[in-house]
């Protein structure tokens, strides 16, 4: 008895070891298509059940679910804004490693074993683990370069008007007007970029 006992708390601990290692990429892009090229937000290595939005009441004009595991059967969820507001749409992954949705103001996935509820907010989801709002870890800017976002918001910085900058004509450093460049370079030049894999 005690053998299974071990022999199924190894493979649990396998199990969540392997979720860990294997959590989704989510990003929310300023372009439509969900290409990068306009620059947006990252949420790296995202584990389910927590929706990823900026909370600043910003909607993005397209959201991916990327690296998603071949095995896995997600609901990649769009979530209404601002912020993580109700669930808007939902998309199974269905073996796929990418999933691209329209405008949401947050995205956020689980585990296909789940119904979902259409509008329900995520306190009221039935028959779930409630579903966290949490601001994403990188941001990057339509040239590729990359922010550590999460340095930027725990700083006190004024990360509204940092997205409402990196909104102005799709975000790209060169093309934004004097005063807004000096906002920005005083913003994010007091961080260290972060050095992560390229987007994809």
């Amino acid at each position: 008895m005690k053998f299974f006992a071990i022999v199924s708390l190894v493979s649990g601990l396998f199990a969540t070891a392997a979720t860990a290692a294997s959590a989704v990429d989510l990003h929310l892009e300023f372009a439509g298509g969900c290409s990068t090229s306009g620059g947006g937000f990252i949420c790296r290595g995202w584990n389910p059940n927590t929706c990823c939005s900026v909370n600043s009441g910003t909607y993005f004009a397209s959201a991916s679910f990327r690296a998603i595991p071949a095995n896995w059967n997600l609901q990649c969820r769009g979530h209404a804004g601002p912020n993580c507001g109700s669930i808007r749409s939902q998309q199974d992954s269905g073996g796929r490693d990418y999933i691209c949705l329209s405008n949401y103001g947050g995205i956020g996935y689980g585990f296909n074993n789940k119904k979902m509820i259409r509008g329900a907010t995520l306190e009221a989801r039935d028959g779930e683990e409630t579903e966290g709002c949490a601001q994403p870890d990188v941001l990057y800017l339509a040239d590729g370069t990359q922010y550590n976002y999460t340095a930027i918001a725990e700083a006190g910085q004024a990360t509204d008007e940092l997205v409402s900058l990196l909104k102005t004509d799709s975000s790209r450093y060169d093309a934004l007007p004097k005063p807004y460049t000096d906002i920005l370079l005083r913003v994010l030049h007091l961080f260290y970029q972060v050095t992560v894999r390229p987007i994809v």
